[in-house]
């Protein structure tokens, strides 16, 4: 008799665990259907009007352009135009091309005009900026990304402010829009670093092993039961779980037991009205 309640209390043991995965994966399946639901909702709202070079110009959620420009002054250069009458001397403008409301960030174009000769023609430098406000130290950032994925996404997705931003962001980590969308829903990023999930590694394409806590872009450290590195230079954590040195970021975990990469934002090469500022 003592036997037979062991084999069914391990019986409804198992039961439990399978019943725990299946809630588990379901949650999931759950939490992907939101992030595409938000995505296809955010593409089907009232476009947006934008002028010839593709800077929005029209209002976004009731905010003019100004207004999100002001919102993000601290992580932007003050516009200034300062010629002498031979045209001489340089001038600097900002445009919204980008804002996702959800995110509360932005991106915008710093265009430096300028001439140092008399009568001369003008030259013209653009950079593009993701701005924002980091959500530990409400200090705002910049961070210089690729024209050429913000015109395309622009391209793609004329009448969606959010367009420009989901396009730099897709650039800066190496993930399409779907692993971007589910990432950022479940909360899988800290600052310029982002979780997202992979399959399990094979030992092929494993080319080290690391230690159980890594450190990269100097000050945001991984910790987790096993991290790799695979031989294209990406970096593989099971479970992980993301801590800031500086503590300026909140800690990041894993939101489901398995692989994730974790990877670290790319920067475009910029003039000197675009580079980096904050973390």
């Amino acid at each position: 008799m003592t036997m037979i309640t062991v084999i069914r209390n391990d019986h409804r043991s198992a039961e439990t665990a399978l019943a725990l995965v299946m809630a588990e994966a379901e949650a999931a399946a759950q939490q992907s259907k939101a992030a595409e639901s938000a995505l296809e909702s955010k593409q089907t709202a009232a476009p947006i009007l934008r002028g010839s070079w593709g800077e929005i110009v029209g209002k976004i959620e009731g905010r003019t352009p100004a207004d999100i420009i002001a919102t993000f002054a601290a992580a932007l250069p003050k516009p200034f135009v300062n010629f002498d009458k031979y045209r001489r001397g340089d001038a600097l403008n900002l445009d919204v091309y980008g804002y996702d409301a959800d995110q509360n960030v932005a991106v915008v174009q710093i265009r430096h005009a300028f001439c140092p000769y008399r009568n001369g023609y003008l030259s013209v430098h653009k950079d593009y900026v993701l701005v924002g406000i980091n959500e530990g130290t409400g200090q705002a950032f910049r961070h210089p990304i690729s024209a050429s994925a913000v015109r395309a996404a622009i391209r793609k997705d004329p009448g969606n402010p959010a367009a420009a931003v989901r396009g730099a962001q897709c650039w800066m980590w190496g993930v399409t829009n779907r692993q971007l969308q589910v990432s950022l829903a479940a909360g899988q990023r800290q600052g310029d670093i982002l979780l997202v999930r992979e399959r399990t590694p094979s030992a092929a394409n494993i080319a080290a092993e690391l230690a159980r806590e890594v450190t990269i872009a100097e000050s945001h450290l991984i910790r987790a039961t096993r991290i790799i590195r695979t031989h294209k230079g990406r970096i593989l954590a099971d479970t992980p779980s993301l801590w800031h040195a500086k503590a300026q970021h909140a800690p990041v975990f894993a939101d489901w037991e398995g692989w994730f990469s974790v990877r670290a934002a790319d920067e475009a090469e910029t003039w000197n009205w675009g580079v980096r500022l904050g973390d």
